[in-house]
C-alpha cells in the first residue's frame, strides 16, 4: 500500500497570537496592580489606626491612674532638653511595665540604667506601617544629652504625637491671624512650645504642664488629643526626647507634601533650623491625610485639604468654638 506524507496539522499559537496575549496579561497587571497597591494601603491605614487607638485607650488608662494625663516631658529646673518623655511614663498602660520598671526618671535619658532601656528599641505598635522610614534613627540628629547616645547609636523616632493645638514653636510657618486663632504663644518670650509648666492651648504642651479631661472645655469629642507624624523630616521627632516633641496645629495636615522651602529627610549634620519647624505638624504617607484621635478616643482620617481655620478650631481645647466631625 502506497503511503503517502500526511501532514499533520500541530495546535499552537502563531508568534502574533502569542504578542496579543502578552499585551493582554501586561494590560490586566497594570489594571489590577493600583487595586491591588490600594488595598494593601488600605490595609496599613487600618493597622495605623488601631495602634492610635491603643496609645489613646492608654493615655486614658493614665488618665484615671493618675488624675490626669501625662505631661509632655518631665525635667528638673531648667533642663528642658535632659529629661523624659510622655512616652516613657505611659509605658505601664501599653503593655511595657518591664521597660517602665527599668528606668530610673532620677538620671538622664543618656545615663545609666536609662540608656540601656531606650537605645535600639524599637515597638512596632509605636510605628505607622504606612511610613518605610519609621524606626530607629541615629542619635546624631540632635547634639548630647538631648537623646540617650551620641550619633552613631540608634533610639526610636516618634511616628505619633500628642497635640499642643495652635501652639507657636519659636516661630509660626503660618503667620498670625488676626484675631490671633493660629500662633499663640506661651512663656515669657512666646517661642518655647509651651516648655516648663507654661502650658498651651491644646490639650498638651512640651513642658510638664499637665492637663485634666474637665480642661477640656469644647468637650472631648471636639477636640484633639494626638496624630501621626513623619519623624524622619524633624530631629526633634523622637519618643525619648523631652523638647519640642508635641505638635502643632499652626502647620496644616501633610504639610510635607507642600514643603515650599524643600526640607529633606533628616540626617546628623543637617542644618535645619527652619524645617523642624515646617515638619512640627502632623503628617504621614497615608493618601490624602492623616490619622487623628480626639480626646475622647476615637480615631478619624482627617482631609489633608481641611479648612485651614476649622483646625486650629479642633486644635484648641477651651477657645469656645465647638466644631463637627462632618468637618473632617
Amino acid at each position: 500500500m502506497d503511503r503517502t506524507d500526511e501532514t499533520a496539522h500541530v495546535g499552537g499559537f502563531t508568534l502574533v497570537e502569542l504578542l496579543v496575549v502578552i499585551a493582554i496579561i501586561g494590560i490586566l497587571i497594570a489594571l489590577l496592580l493600583p487595586a491591588v497597591q490600594a488595598a494593601r494601603e488600605s490595609a496599613r491605614r487600618t493597622q495605623c489606626t488601631n495602634h492610635i487607638k491603643q496609645i489613646a485607650l492608654g493615655l486614658h488608662n493614665y488618665h484615671t491612674a493618675h488624675g490626669t494625663f501625662p505631661p509632655g516631658a518631665v525635667y528638673e529646673g531648667e533642663a528642658y532638653h535632659q529629661g523624659h518623655s510622655w512616652m516613657a511614663l505611659l509605658f505601664p498602660f501599653i503593655e511595657q511595665g518591664d521597660l517602665y520598671d527599668r528606668l530610673d526618671f532620677n538620671r538622664l535619658p543618656n545615663q545609666s540604667p536609662n540608656h540601656r532601656v531606650y537605645l535600639n528599641l524599637e515597638i512596632e505598635m509605636l510605628k505607622c506601617p504606612s511610613d518605610p522610614d519609621a524606626g530607629l534613627l541615629d542619635n546624631g540628629r540632635l547634639k548630647p544629652p538631648y537623646l540617650p547616645g551620641p550619633a552613631g547609636t540608634f533610639s526610636q523616632g516618634q511616628s505619633y504625637m500628642l497635640s499642643a493645638g495652635p501652639i507657636m514653636y519659636h516661630t509660626c510657618v503660618i503667620a498670625e491671624m488676626t484675631p490671633n486663632i493660629n500662633c499663640i504663644k506661651t512663656g515669657p518670650d512666646g517661642r518655647g512650645g509651651g516648655r516648663f509648666d507654661h502650658g498651651g492651648p491644646g490639650m498638651f504642651a512640651g513642658g510638664y504642664k499637665a492637663y485634666k479631661i474637665k480642661d477640656c472645655i469644647d468637650g472631648t469629642s471636639k477636640t484633639l488629643m494626638m496624630g501621626e507624624q513623619l519623624p524622619i523630616y524633624g530631629r526633634h521627632m523622637m519618643y525619648f526626647h523631652s523638647v519640642l516633641n508635641c505638635g502643632t496645629t499652626n502647620v496644616p495636615p501633610n504639610y510635607w507634601l507642600i514643603n515650599p522651602r524643600g526640607c529633606l529627610p533628616y540626617y546628623p549634620g543637617q542644618d535645619d533650623n527652619i524645617c523642624f519647624r515646617d515638619m512640627s505638624g502632623f503628617n504621614s504617607k497615608h493618601p490624602g491625610g492623616v490619622n487623628m484621635a480626639l480626646v475622647d478616643g476615637s480615631v478619624h482620617f482627617i482631609d489633608e485639604t481641611i479648612d485651614y481655620i476649622t483646625w486650629q478650631y479642633w486644635g484648641n481645647k477651651d477657645d469656645g468654638m465647638v466644631v463637627d466631625s462632618s468637618d473632617f
